[in-house]
């Protein structure tokens, strides 16, 4: 009996511990969303929770706080959270999405409508790592150290009145500055810097979708304005990552080191000669998957874009971009990202070809490539595709997206 006891005992012990044991298994990234619709107020109230299980560190960057956007799809609406400083960050903060809307019409009439919760629409909710940034502080406090230091000395050599004097025309030349130009440009200037910078220190750490299908919806809301309101109750989801948004055809397909929107043309020309008119490569737009883009950060380097023109072996003509720090995607002015192949007498573009990399250079004057690709005659697969197409019909732009290898 004192055995039977004994064993009845661990094993009811081991079924209570297992329950809380299984739920910290699971160390994913998670976000905790309440969704509250109210068909009274013809609302959707969103409550942002909290998160657990977040990265510290992203490459060789530390985090310094988290965000939660929560968007509406189909819809326009999106909010966020305030920044949070923890590991395990509590908001509980509410975000309403109106789903009665007024539209305008024809003639300056307006119609309102009611929009419905069904399984099309979603709820996204994707959390963002703000990272601090250790060197422009380290900086900031040399050059305050070499201020203070430099400071005592420059003082004991001026004179009294030279330095009152000098005091003086500089507030009387500040004074005038700001009567003729005034500082409200400034102040613009420096919110839309450090917005960016903000914008350029953000992570993706991952998102989660939640369907609004009308069977999530099953039980009641802790404090409810009617009794008609109804709620998901406090959901636990998974951040997944997501990726730059390239996807769909498969020539624009995510790639793990990058694509490139190129467009290639052999221009038109009124010459009778065959074989005049030049072939134009010009550049589009650059995109990055975020892995690729947190891979380009543990360089610590800039990139940048190099496009040559290849015949028999010697470049003849190239292009390189301006450096930029490690993004996501990029625009580029296509009239002044472009390379020319002479096309001098007809076959001669048969020995050219285009050659594109994708180059890392560090502090140290270091080149790391980090994709190419080349375009010309005997290339296969869409490299050369897209050389036969803009070849077979001048004067249009063959525009297509091309991955680095």
């Amino acid at each position: 009996m004192a055995l039977a006891k004994i064993k009845s005992f661990i094993d009811t012990g081991l079924k209570t511990v297992s329950t809380p044991l299984d739920r910290t298994v699971n160390l994913e990234p998670e976000v905790g969303i309440r969704i509250v619709h109210s068909n009274d107020e013809k609302t959707l109230n969103v409550t942002v929770l909290g998160a657990r299980h977040l990265p510290q560190n992203f490459g060789f960057t530390r985090v310094n706080s988290y965000v939660v956007k929560v968007k509406l799809i189909p819809g326009k609406e999106k909010f966020e959270t305030t920044s949070k400083n923890e590991s395990w960050p509590q908001w509980n903060e509410e975000f309403t999405f109106p789903l009665r809307k007024e539209t305008k019409v024809k003639f300056g009439k307006s119609k309102v409508v009611e929009e419905e919760i069904n399984g099309s629409r979603f709820i996204v909710a994707t959390l963002y790592a703000i990272l601090e940034d250790k060197p422009l502080i380290a900086t900031e406090k040399k050059e305050a150290d070499k201020e203070k230091t430099e400071s005592p000395k420059k003082a004991g050599k001026k004179k009294d009145g030279q330095g009152a004097s000098s005091e003086n025309q500089e507030s009387t030349k500040n004074k005038l500055f700001s009567q003729f130009f005034g500082k409200g440009s400034d102040k613009v200037a420096e919110t839309t810097v450090s917005e960016r910078k903000m914008y350029e220190k953000r992570r993706t750490v991952g998102a989660t979708t939640i369907s609004l299908d009308p069977k999530n919806f099953t039980s009641k809301p802790p404090k409810p304005k009617h009794p008609s309101d109804v709620s998901t109750g406090d959901m636990w989801r998974p951040l997944r990552p997501i990726a730059s948004g390239i996807s769909g055809a498969e020539e624009r397909r995510e790639n793990k080191k990058g694509q490139l929107e190129l467009s290639l043309c052999q221009e038109k020309t009124d010459k009778r000669e065959e074989g005049s008119e030049k072939l134009i490569l010009s550049l589009h737009r650059l995109r990055c998957s975020l892995q690729t883009m947190h891979e380009h950060e543990t360089l610590k380097g800039q990139m940048y874009l190099k496009m040559s023109v290849v015949d028999n072996g010697r470049v003849t003509h190239f292009w390189k971009s301006d450096r930029f720090a490690p993004c996501v995607s990029m625009k580029f002015a296509p009239d002044m990202a472009r390379v020319a192949a002479d096309n001098p007498y007809q076959g001669a573009l048969k020995d050219v070809s285009f050659v594109i990399k994708f180059v890392s250079k560090n502090k140290m004057g270091k080149k790391t490539t980090v994709g190419h690709f080349v375009i010309g005659p005997d290339v296969g697969g869409p490299y050369g595709e897209q050389w036969k197409q803009a070849l077979a019909k001048p004067g249009q732009q063959i525009t297509k997206w091309q991955s680095f290898e």
